[in-house]
Order: C-alpha cells, then sequence, then structure tokens
C-alpha cells in the first residue's frame, strides 16, 4: 500500500473518502466491496494479457469489469471510477463513440479523452472570471492576486490516475490538464463532468483543456506562498487563450 502519508497530501482529495474507507487496503476484494457498497455495477478484475486499448474499452462497456493490475497506477483508476462513475463511465463511452477511421489513424476525440483520463484536473467555480484567469494563463493574477477569491470559490479535483501518480513525488513541471466547469461551490461534480464530457466541441481538440501547474494551487505546495514562486515562466508558461463555454 502507498505511504499513508503521502497519500494525505491535497492531491488526493479528490478520493480522500473512498482512501478512508479503505481503511488502508488496496486489493481487489476491498475495491470491489466499496464498490458494492456504493451500488456501481463496476468490478475490478484481473487484466488479462494482450488486452488492447480498445479490447480494455469494449470489456468494460459489456461486462462493467475493469482490468486492475496490482499497481499504483491501476489503483488510483479504480479509486476515480468508484469516485466518478458517471465521468469515468463517459470517457468510457467516449472511446466507443469514435472508433478510428478507415486508415486506423486515431480519432483526436479519443486523445482528448485520454489526457482526460489520465492527467485530467476538475476545476470547478462559480465565478466564471477565476476561470477566465486560469483559462488565459494568468497565473500571478490568479494565485496571487486573488489568492482569497481562489481559496474561497474554486475547486480542484484531480481525475486523472496517471496525473495522481505522478504525485506521489511531485515535480516542478506537474501539470494537469483541466476541465473548466461554472458550479456553486457545494455542487457535485461527477454529474456535471460527465455531461461535458457529451459534448463533442469538447473533445474536438486537445486546447480546450486548460493546462494547470498543480505545484501553483494555493495550499498544495508550501512554495506558493511566496509570491516569487510563480515568477519560474517555464512552469508558469504564459501561453494561447481558447473561447470556452462553461
Amino acid at each position: 500500500m502507498i505511504n499513508s502519508v503521502v497519500l494525505a497530501a491535497p492531491f488526493f482529495d479528490a478520493v480522500r473518502t473512498e482512501l478512508d474507507a479503505l481503511g488502508g487496503r488496496s486489493d481487489l476484494a476491498a475495491l470491489n466491496e466499496l464498490a458494492a457498497l456504493r451500488g456501481l455495477r463496476t468490478r475490478f478484475v484481473q487484466p488479462p494479457t494482450n488486452l488492447s486499448a480498445i479490447g480494455y474499452e469494449m470489456t468494460i462497456d459489456a461486462t462493467g469489469q475493469v482490468p486492475t493490475r496490482d499497481n499504483p497506477h491501476d489503483f488510483f483508476n479504480a479509486l476515480q471510477w468508484i469516485a466518478f462513475p458517471r465521468t469515468k463511465a463517459g470517457i468510457n463511452a467516449g472511446h466507443l463513440r469514435y472508433p478510428a477511421a478507415v486508415n486506423a489513424s486515431r480519432p483526436v476525440a479519443r486523445d482528448v479523452l485520454t489526457m482526460i483520463d489520465e492527467s485530467g484536473v476538475i476545476v470547478a467555480s462559480n465565478d466564471p472570471g477565476l476561470l477566465d484567469l486560469l483559462r488565459g494563463f494568468r497565473w500571478r493574477e490568479l494565485f496571487v492576486e486573488r489568492r482569497s477569491d481562489v481559496l474561497a470559490h474554486m475547486r480542484f479535483s484531480l481525475l486523472g490516475h496517471g496525473l495522481m501518480e505522478k504525485a506521489l513525488a511531485p515535480f516542478i513541471g506537474l501539470t494537469g490538464k483541466a476541465i473548466l466547469l461554472y458550479l456553486d461551490a457545494d455542487e457535485p461534480l461527477d454529474t456535471p463532468a460527465s455531461r461535458w464530457l457529451t459534448d463533442d466541441v469538447h473533445l474536438a481538440s486537445s486546447r480546450i483543456l486548460a493546462p494547470l501547474p498543480l505545484l501553483g494551487i494555493p495550499g498544495w505546495d508550501a512554495r506558493n506562498e511566496n509570491p516569487a514562486f510563480y515568477e519560474n515562466a517555464d512552469y508558469f508558461r504564459p501561453g494561447r487563450q481558447v473561447r470556452m463555454r462553461y
């Protein structure tokens, strides 16, 4: 099992309830017991050999069984299936909605879905101005000048299981791909995020996902208490803006 001290970090707050319920266990039986308690159809099983990427998605869709290896990467994936069942099902359905083209090239939508699945972050706020600052790469305005507003009116929830695995040993450069949602502070995230995935416009280009330097989120790294932390332009990069519907 992963060190409990490491898992106490804010990176894992999106699955905090699930981690607490597991009580330090990470085996398939414990994961399946928790899924059953939540009333979920999903079950976690040992993966078969030579399973292709699309075969993985088809297996989940047909049986509700998620192939799960004994490693942190797949453990976090299982936790996300329990914590965000609608969103994960939406990612699965999206992969099956976009089959490969005749020339076998991978559709852009599936690349976007994979980015969300591996590196996604759900960012929710009832203040569209804060979301616009993030979308516009205006890091100092967002995290320094409006820091108190960020703490009061923004929520950051890691969805990508690959990103959670990387967060076990955080480093300068750790960046997520953000889905931006205009929501009230206490509104659950799973249904709105899954609804976001059904809009083909959101899957037309990876540029719709806002890069988010995770170590800049207030409270997620002690170094960002110093405003000078945000002067590292190699990490907090300026960049392009994309018009976005919330």
